[in-house]
């Protein structure tokens, strides 16, 4: 007996706009698909306001994951 998972990633958005936030979920298509940057150059509509937008990684946000250190 096993037990089995599967893979799940949540990205958190704010809106360059309104400063709303939201979240969206996905699921990476292959094991080795790079998952910090898979939202990266993708746009979205911000559910709160409507405005559509180019997505980027927040500034910083990678110094202070201790992960990467």
């Amino acid at each position: 007996m096993t037990h089995q998972f599967t893979i799940e990633v949540l990205y958190h958005l704010n809106c360059g706009s309104c400063k709303g936030w939201w979240s969206y979920a996905y699921t990476p298509e292959s094991p080795t698909q790079h998952l910090a940057w898979g939202m990266s150059g993708k746009f979205q509509h911000c559910p709160h306001c409507g405005v559509e937008a180019e997505c980027e990684i927040k500034e910083n946000h990678f110094q202070k994951d201790s992960f990467l250190t």
